[in-house]
């Protein structure tokens, strides 16, 4: 979904399926000192409606600063190739989104330092809003963090300075890429009857969350809580979802997201 300051940009189409679009950039130009869009990925052809929606504005308002909100990074995952065959989609996508020459380009908790730098002007919302919230909600000042593996707890570590922590090391089949097993480091903590907050970027379907969240139940912990920036709607398909399982038979308490990426609904989730 496109928005031109907080009014929704229509991508309508022609029979043969290319893009209509009909923009008064006045009659949307409630911010004199600039025009601020808000992107929330729905699909690729936004990206196409986002450059028509740039240019039109720039047609007659040549010198007003343009500031991009994408809180998601579509292909944030494809942020490194391992040979000639992977197309590097993120750096081409960054290479579009910097053509266009935002004055800023705003998102949030951004998979990878890989995708801070491909992006010019690029401001990062902080998470500690996020976090505040959550534990706010949990009620608990003895909790646990949990990371589901090293690299996140390096990325978040200085969002949880004085929490004790803990991650997870998890063993893959590298040609399926499913998870096959997982330990938990646990620092020399005792997690039996504690409660754990699990804490990541993005959800999909779940499944590192899933292990990790048996694993810690077999070391004892009482209470399983779970956050994740960007959760897709695929969390609740009920055939291949992992984590919607845990959560509606009670294992994992409740999971937290923003409305980055989910438009769905669910008794066990909560929209921040």
């Amino acid at each position: 979904m496109l928005k031109l300051n907080d009014k929704i940009v229509g991508l309508n189409h022609f029979p043969d399926g290319t893009l209509r679009m009909d923009i008064d950039v006045f009659e949307h130009s409630d911010y004199r000192e600039f025009y601020r869009i808000n992107w929330k990925f729905e699909n690729n052809e936004e990206l196409v409606g986002l450059i028509y929606l740039v240019k039109h504005i720039r047609r007659f308002t040549k010198n007003s600063p343009i500031i991009l909100y994408m809180n998601y990074i579509p292909n944030a995952r494809m942020d490194r190739v391992k040979n000639n065959n992977d197309v590097f989609t993120l750096k081409y996508f960054s290479e579009i989104i910097n053509s266009l020459n935002f004055k800023k380009v705003v998102v949030l908790d951004a998979h990878s330092p890989v995708s801070e730098a491909l992006f010019n002007n690029i401001s990062i919302i902080p998470l500690y809003v996020y976090q505040h919230d959550v534990l706010k909600e949990i009620k608990n000042e003895d909790i646990i963090i949990y990371f589901p593996d090293n690299g996140a707890a390096k990325k978040y570590e200085d969002l949880f300075k004085g929490f004790k922590t803990v991650y997870g090391v998890k063993h893959r089949d590298w040609e399926t890429g499913k998870i096959q097993g997982l330990e938990v480091i646990t620092n020399g903590i005792d997690l039996k009857d504690k409660t754990v907050l699990m804490w990541d970027d993005i959800i999909s379907y779940g499944g590192s969350m899933y292990h990790s969240a048996l694993k810690l139940k077999e070391l004892g912990v009482d209470k399983i809580y779970a956050y994740a920036s960007h959760t897709e709607n695929s969390i609740l398909d009920k055939e291949k979802g992992t984590l919607i399982k845990l959560l509606e038979d009670g294992t994992v308490e409740r999971l937290f997201t923003t409305s980055s990426l989910f438009t769905g609904e669910h008794e066990k989730i909560t929209v921040l």
